[in-house]
């Protein structure tokens, strides 16, 4: 197969060669691995490829990105691929994020002639390859044409006998839980585009499903009434007929979330008129919860409830309530919390029916704590003292989950505009070294400022809005793109654990992140095994102009290892 998949290659690229000659000497066009960071103007990236080649597993969506630098107008022309392989075009829209321009937005787009934005023009193509393909080298092609210079551009999809799950599908995928805000996406679309919420919110939570992300919101389908879930004419109303729509019948989501307001919510907004601080008063509105779900044929997704957000110790005893409440009266729900397991609240993962189920751990803290010079000088390091603790919470049968914010604060890759592409899918790759089974972002992804966030997108650099408003329907950032191909790196890595063990999963990663044979090296300021800026304890990452290439060649190898 590689030999094939090498040759293939070749003989593609050589016929791409041919082509060179026809370029105007004004433009170029390049092609570069998904996670590939554009400046507007300026050298395009080194080593550009004359092809497009992806390694594939089945039920899987990938990118590659065309650069195409100093054209006024660009189109895409006579685009073809093996069937039963999809093909599709993005835009990419520069958005001012910090005053920097960014090729962030992804606009949909069917080829036809646009003029560029800025000297350099990135042009996403995204390969699908349906449930049911089978195994095999697949090839097409498409011509770009730039300024009337046309180049032709070859396409190599390998496609691997490794199936993920599907995307409704709990067993084997990474469970999500990502703040999202229907209304504040369906007042954008409104705001900008005079569309109606009832037009704009139909396909949105199918577009989240898509990526392999669930919402921590159901907007409109969020009950109002201690009662559970309602019917009424007026459709913002009808919270019974919303929640349908939103989750599907079955559900179109991995994991769900069973709606309990948490801290972080405003009395006034409280679900179910449920306060997350009297969980003693919830029993019948989950019961009628509970029964809602299993008669739509929801039971089946992984049932969660977030009821406190980084409670800290006044809390952990409320938290202790919600998961008796929760296990009681939810039949198969899981209670998660943000924060990690200590000796203090030992408490909540001694093995007892008021647990929490899944502890969400802040990346910059899941290794350790800060060493301090003196602790050093008397041969005292914190770099794993945090690791300890979750290993032993995952000895009593507890899930460990990870979240981030603001990348800026904690010196781990994450999810912000102005960092390296590669870092969102870097950071999901990181799940998968220690085996971290979920993903939680609570900052949002439709979060919106006033103004356009197509022109303008710089709360917390741009953190804040994975998506963006469309008039015909919702707009990918380039970062939800890579984090959707993270999700996918990490449920083929759960095969090469389930296969060869977690050593195999490392040696695959070794090459974007710093480890040994027995797991992730760390780096730190002070009492760790690598000398880095770093005051918490983390591996070292690769972050620079060769990662694409590098986590396109750790595709390849895990879907080699998990085929064997």
């Amino acid at each position: 197969m590689r030999r094939l998949v090498l040759l293939v290659f070749v003989v593609l690229a050589l016929g791409a060669a041919g082509t060179g000659a026809a370029r105007s000497t004004q433009a170029t066009v390049g092609v570069y691995p998904s996670g590939t960071t554009f400046a507007a103007s300026g050298a395009a990236p080194a080593r550009p490829q004359s092809a497009v080649f992806l390694s594939m597993p089945i039920g899987g969506v990938d990118d590659a990105t065309i650069l195409v630098s100093g054209a006024q107008n660009v189109s895409i022309e006579s685009p073809t691929i093996t069937a039963p392989l999809q093909l599709k075009f993005l835009f990419a829209h520069y958005v001012s994020v910090n005053g920097k321009p960014v090729p962030d937005a992804l606009l949909p787009w069917d080829g036809s002639q646009r003029s560029t934005e800025k000297t350099n023009q990135p042009l996403w193509v995204q390969v699908t390859v349906p449930y049911g393909t089978a195994a095999g080298t697949y090839t097409g092609s498409l011509v770009v044409d730039s300024d009337g210079t046309r180049t032709t551009v070859p396409i190599a999809v390998v496609v691997s006998p490794v199936t993920l799950p599907a995307p409704n599908q709990a067993s084997g995928s990474l469970l999500t839980a990502f703040n999202f805000s229907p209304q504040s996406y369906g007042a954008k679309v409104n705001d900008l585009y005079g569309v109606l919420p009832t037009t704009s919110l139909p396909e949105l939570f199918s577009f989240f499903a898509s990526y392999r992300l669930s919402p921590n919101n159901w907007g409109y389908g969020n009950p109002n009434k201690p009662s559970g879930y309602t019917s009424n004419r007026r459709w913002w109303l009808d919270k019974s007929g919303e929640m349908i729509a939103a989750a599907g019948e079955p559900s179109q989501f991995a994991s769900m979330w069973i709606p309990i307001s948490n801290n972080r919510w405003s009395p006034s907004t409280y679900v179910g008129g449920m306060s997350p601080y009297k969980p003693q008063r919830w029993c019948g509105y989950l019961r009628s919860v509970h029964d809602f779900w299993q008669k739509h044929d929801w039971l089946d997704s992984y049932a969660y409830l977030w009821g406190m957000d980084e409670p800290g110790a006044t809390r952990y005893k409320v938290v202790q309530q919600q998961a008796a409440a929760a296990h009681s009266c939810f039949a198969g729900s899981h209670v998660v919390v943000t924060g990690r397991p200590t000796s203090d609240n030992r408490f909540l993962w001694n093995g007892g029916k008021d647990d929490v189920d899944d502890w969400v751990v802040l990346a910059s803290r899941y290794y350790g704590q800060y060493t301090t010079p003196m602790q050093a000088r008397n041969h005292i390091s914190h770099a794993t003292q945090n690791l300890a603790l979750i290993d032993s919470a995952r000895r009593h049968g507890k899930q460990i989950w990870a979240y981030t914010y603001d990348a800026g604060s904690h010196s781990t890759p994450g999810f912000t505009a102005t960092e390296s592409l590669s870092d969102p899918r870097l950071f999901v790759d990181w799940t998968a070294l220690e085996g971290i089974t979920g993903l939680l972002y609570g900052q949002g992804t439709t979060t919106y400022s006033k103004g356009n966030p197509l022109v303008s997108n710089d709360r917390e650099a741009g953190s804040y809005v994975l998506v963006y408003p469309g008039r015909e329907g919702p707009i990918p950032s380039a970062r939800l793109e890579v984090i959707r191909e993270g999700i996918e790196d990490w449920e083929i890595l759960n095969v090469v654990r389930h296969k060869h063990g977690s050593a195999a999963v490392t040696r695959v990663l070794s090459s974007l992140f710093s480890t040994t044979s027995a797991g992730a090296k760390l780096g730190c300021t002070i009492g760790c095994q690598l000398k880095t800026t770093t005051k918490y304890s983390w591996p070292t990452w690769s972050q620079d102009a060769t990662t694409p290439s590098s986590v396109a060649q750790m595709r390849a190898a895990a879907l080699q290892a998990a085929s064997s």
